[in-house]
């Protein structure tokens, strides 16, 4: 029943913003492959929702603190874990998740705008562009001004990195410089403390 209230398919569409990413206002962004089609899970107990929805960018966005990036599984078939560590259903409007220039809507990814207190959102690796074990980051924000401090909240980095490192610095989330060095033998990068201290991914 519920996984029935739950599901949705619709069309992925590409969005071009002028202030997405922070890049030339000449540049088309990307919002994942439009010719792929993207699936998140949502998890709360006991089941798990598989869901098709369509991306699109709002223009108002409300921060979600109890949001975080807790997991990042490399490869194709890889994702980016965002957990609701609050004791209340997380609304997901407005937020977006970004790996330069690749950017997505989670409110209208993820089924039903929420992610329910403890649950968690995998959006996947195609959605984001690719996820390469090499380089790449991963930054939650509350607005589309990706180089502005005061819109993101939720940052981490890997290997050769992104462009959001020096933004994340700025609001303190992320220190100047550092990157994690994942273990190919693990083939992700799990959070295991505070988000902000790179010893705490592993």
């Amino acid at each position: 029943m519920r996984r029935k209230q739950r599901w949705m398919a619709l069309v992925l569409m590409v969005v071009m913003l002028a202030s997405a990413c922070g890049v030339d206002s000449d540049e088309a962004f990307p919002v994942g492959d439009p010719g792929a089609s993207s699936t998140v899970t949502v998890d709360d107990a006991p089941g798990t929702t598989a869901v098709t929805t369509t991306v699109t960018i709002p223009e108002a966005a409300t921060e979600i603190p109890n949001l975080q990036i807790n997991l990042v599984e490399f490869g194709d078939a890889g994702f980016v874990q965002i957990v609701n560590n609050g004791d209340t259903d997380a609304s997901l409007d407005g937020i977006i998740l970004c790996q330069f220039p690749t950017y997505v809507d989670l409110g209208e990814m993820v089924e039903g705008g929420i992610i329910p207190a403890g649950g968690a959102a995998k959006i996947d690796a195609v959605t984001m562009g690719g996820l390469n074990i090499t380089g790449g980051e991963a930054a939650l924000y509350t607005a589309q001004d990706f180089t502005n401090p005061d819109a993101i909240f939720a940052f981490v980095q890997w290997g050769s990195g992104g462009d959001r490192h020096e933004v994340a610095t700025a609001a303190g989330i992320w220190p100047a410089g550092a990157s994690i060095e994942p273990d190919p033998a693990y083939n992700n990068i799990e959070l295991f403390g505070d988000p902000a201290d790179p010893e705490s991914w592993s």
